[in-house]
This record gives structure tokens, sequence and C-alpha cells, in this order.
């Protein structure tokens, strides 16, 4: 089983067998939440320090904005059903776009020093109104935010993320939200995904300490809210297994199951509609 080196020398590696339906599979009609008792190895490793950086769908804002756990409650259960000692750090704020933690994130990282940083902001950063140099120049700002992170310590792993496609609905109970894409359509949001991809795909720690990227392009309109920004509970719950199954390979850990329905969507390239489908029991 592959394990995962961190800057404190930790080793993480499950060393007993996940019953099913603990993090292999959760069955049809397993109850919401259920959860397999599982014996973890004695003593505990050092936790895994997880940052999770980012604007309002980070932070777990929900439609009348009241702040929740997010996806960070997912995430935590499914690490500790898998035996991952961790400490959740969350680094989010509501309405910030990418710029917002430019000045702030090297304070950030020296003040927490983690494992793993979860970097998924974007989404209030519009750019298809704006010229070619701005969009050039925020990809630059991406790719300085990944060096800064990378540069606090030689063992971070860093994985930034797609952002999800809002359908910038308008009505009763929605704020006034700029960036309307419909799922099926590029915008403002392909836009930024494909200069998160020219961000960090020339980086040499591409592929090594920026393992992966977290897709939450694929997260479907059934699971968003209904203004289409924000994820609904069950969709942070998905959100959370999309978090947990991009960084669970440097953890040595089994992958979360997801429902159907998501889509590989991928920067600047056409959506097909999602297929409706039966949502995932969790």
């Amino acid at each position: 089983m592959d394990a995962a080196v961190g800057r404190r020398g930790l080793v993480v590696a499950v060393l007993v067998v996940l019953a099913a339906g603990m993090v292999t599979g959760i069955p049809s009609s397993a109850p919401a939440g259920a959860a397999a008792t599982v014996e973890c190895p004695s003593p505990a490793p050092p936790p895994t320090v997880i940052m999770t950086v980012g604007d309002s769908i980070t932070d777990g804002i929900i439609i009348d904005q009241t702040p929740t756990a997010g996806y960070r409650a997912e995430l935590g259960r499914l690490l500790t059903a898998a035996c991952v000692p961790h400490t959740l750090v969350n680094a989010a704020l509501n309405g910030s776009p990418c710029t917002y933690w430019t000045d702030r994130l090297a304070g950030l990282m020296a003040t927490h020093r983690p494992d793993v940083v979860l970097l998924a902001c974007g989404t209030n950063d519009r750019l298809d109104d704006k010229t070619p140099e701005q969009v050039a120049a925020w990809e630059g700002m991406y790719r300085a935010l990944l060096t800064t992170a990378l540069s606090a310590d030689p063992d971070v792993l860093v994985y930034p993320a797609w952002v999800q496609y809002s359908t910038g609905v308008r009505g009763s109970g929605c704020p006034s939200w700029q960036g309307s894409s419909p799922a099926w359509q590029p915008g403002y949001e392909a836009i930024v995904n494909d200069r998160v991809h020219r961000a960090f795909a020339p980086l040499p720690e591409s592929g090594h300490r920026i393992p992966a990227v977290a897709d939450y392009q694929v997260i479907p309109e059934g699971y968003l809210d209904a203004c289409g920004v924000h994820p609904t509970p069950g969709g942070y719950d998905v959100m959370g297994r999309l978090a947990y199954n991009t960084i669970a390979p440097r953890l040595g850990v089994p992958q979360a199951p997801l429902p159907c329905g998501l889509t590989g969507r991928r920067p600047g390239a056409l959506t097909r509609d999602w297929t409706p489908c039966q949502r995932m029991v969790l």
C-alpha cells in the first residue's frame, strides 16, 4: 500500500481491513452516515494537518448565508473512518477572490504548518470581461499562490481545484449573481479553470507535490442550492468525498463511493447536461 511521507516524517498507512460500507462502499440500505466499526492502529501517528483555502463554498455557506462545516464535515468523517489522524484548518472567507490570499497565504502557512493545502478559489474571479493581459496576470497570480504554498515547506502537498459551474439563477431569496453561467455552457468559470490549469501545469512540482486537482466541476445542479451557487448540505457531502478522493492516493487509503450523474468537465470544454439519477446514500 502506498504511504504518504509528510513534513514531519509522517507516514500514514491503513493497516486494517475496512469493513464493507465504511469507505469502500455504502449499501443502499444503510442509514444516513452509517459506518462500520474499525479498530485503528495504536499508537496513532501524528495528525495530518489539512488547510482548506477558498471562498464561501469552502467556508461552508448555504443560501441563507448560514456558515456550516461545509465539505469538511464529510472529509473529516471519511478520514476518521480510514484511521487517518487529522487536523482540519479552515482558511476561507465568504466572497473572497483569489487575490485576497496573495498577501495572506504565506502567513497562514507559517502559522498552521499544514501537510496538505486544498486551494479552491476562483468562483468570485470573473474573467470573461477582462482583457487578455488581465487574464494572463490572473494566471500569474494563481501560480504565485501555488508557489507560496510550495515554498513554505519542502514536503507540503498542494491540491488546486476546478471551480464548480454555477447556474446563476436570479429570483426570490437569491443574491445578485454577476457570473450567470449555465452548467452546460462555458462561462467565466471555464476561463478560470483553464487558467488554473495553465498556472500549475508547467510547474516542476506538478504531479509530485501538486499530485492532483479536486474536480468540483462535476457537482451537478441537483446538488446546488436554489441560487445555483452554493452546494446544498448533500452537495457538500459530495464535495467532501471529491476532496477526500483527491488526496486519498497520497494518504494510502481507499477511495470513497460517489453518486452517479457526475460529469467529467474539463477546463474550456463544453459540458453535457446532467442526467438525473438516484442520489448517493450517505
